[in-house]
């Protein structure tokens, strides 16, 4: 089975900042990696003028599948903090972090990072992570 991905902002960075591995050149084409809305505008947050707005937005259109935050992943979200209070890990892991873990495990697909956040998630929940690096 070919292992799709969801990518977690810091990924992108990397990839779009020429910093990871170029053979994920190769995933990015085949539509392994996708996004999620959360990701999408944390990316566009630090976009400069309207225009890099824009121009970022219409790229990552382009470029990366687009997967659905559902509703009920909220709920995945609530759960999974707690089981990192449980670890006293609760501060390691923004927001963004848990709906992308969530997201991810909802859609059955690997998180590609390069936040260490996502490794602490995993070590909680076995889901699958892999670093862009």
């Amino acid at each position: 089975m070919t292992e799709l991905f969801l990518a977690d902002t810091s990924a992108l960075v990397r990839y779009f900042r020429r910093q990871s591995d170029p053979n994920w050149d190769h995933v990015v084409a085949a539509g392994r990696i996708g996004i999620c809305e959360p990701v999408r505008q944390e990316y566009l947050r630090a976009a400069g003028a309207r225009s890099a707005y824009y121009e970022a937005d219409s790229l990552l259109q382009e470029t990366f599948p687009y997967y659905v935050v559902r509703d009920d992943v909220w709920d995945g979200t609530a759960a999974l903090q707690h089981r990192l209070a449980e670890k006293s890990w609760h501060q390691s892991a923004s927001p963004v972090d848990l709906l992308v873990a969530a997201t991810a495990a909802h859609h059955e697909l690997t998180v590609l990072h390069a936040d260490t956040d996502f490794e602490t998630i995993a070590r909680l929940t076995g889901q699958p992570v892999r670093r862009i690096d």
